[in-house]
């Protein structure tokens, strides 16, 4: 649906915001930029809780360029997870792993190895990946925004070569009052659902006029399962079975 068409949506059908309702100067109780503010934060929420906004094609937010030396690379502020990370040479995707396995794992029978010992292979081609790296330290004060690292350091001969991600982002460009025909970027499946969020954000004022706390807590709470059933359908169409097995990976079998 177009921008105009929910904003219409929006205002009559959910707000029943009418221009006989008020007298003065503004004919309605909210202007557009009021509601399209709304839209804008409930689209972001939508994509954040709910994972339905996917991407393996947009180049700045799904290409990494790797550089010599460097193991750690600062990922698009619209990220929100990597589903998969492969060299754009390759058709094989690198292996995830986390922070543990590539600094501090000690297995069970060998407790007295240096586990620093785990991160000494020579820089070369990356063969895994990890994203639990980042603590808001790198540089920027967002604690929210994703790193990648990879292991091992890429070498020279694989300097410039790049990482293809498969990623859940936040939208990148917001609804625009200017641009009625404007669609906004999560599936349009859910396009009616994130009204109710924008609802939610205009009702809770504490207005005579306006405001509505107990109507907006009911839009609030139709939005929240919206999020959580869109969530379910994501996380089920991305399962994929786990392997497991005796004496492998850390695990030891006794009789």
């Amino acid at each position: 649906m177009t921008l105009s068409e929910l904003l219409s949506l929006l205002r009559g059908a959910i707000l029943n915001d009418r221009s006989d309702r008020t007298a003065g100067s503004n004919d309605y109780l909210w202007t557009d930029e009021t509601l399209v503010t709304y839209m804008n934060e409930a689209q972001r929420l939508f994509a954040t809780k709910g994972l339905v906004l996917r991407d393996a094609t947009t180049p700045a937010v799904t290409t990494v360029t790797l550089v010599a030396g460097q193991t750690v690379y600062p990922l698009h502020e619209s990220v929100i997870a990597v589903l998969s990370a492969r060299r754009g040479d390759q058709d094989v995707d690198l292996t995830r792993v986390g922070h543990a396995v590539l600094a501090a794992y000690r297995p069970p029978s060998e407790s007295w190895v240096d586990p620093s010992g785990y991160t000494q292979m020579p820089a070369g081609v990356p063969l895994a990946y990890s994203t639990d790296e980042g603590l808001g330290d790198q540089g920027t004060d967002s604690f929210s925004q994703m790193q990648l690292r990879v292991y091992p350091a890429p070498s020279a001969a694989v300097a410039g070569s790049t990482i293809r991600l498969r990623v859940c982002r936040k939208p990148l460009d917001p609804l625009d009052v200017g641009s009625p025909s404007g669609v906004p970027e999560i599936p349009e499946d859910h396009h009616i659902e994130m009204l109710d969020h924008a609802a939610y954000l205009a009702l809770r004022i504490v207005d005579d006029d306006g405001g509505n706390i107990p109507r907006a807590m009911q839009f609030k709470a139709t939005f929240d399962a919206a999020v959580a059933e869109a969530r379910r359908q994501v996380m089920r169409k991305l399962f994929a079975p786990t392997g497991w097995g005796f004496g492998r990976g850390g695990f030891t079998w006794d009789r």
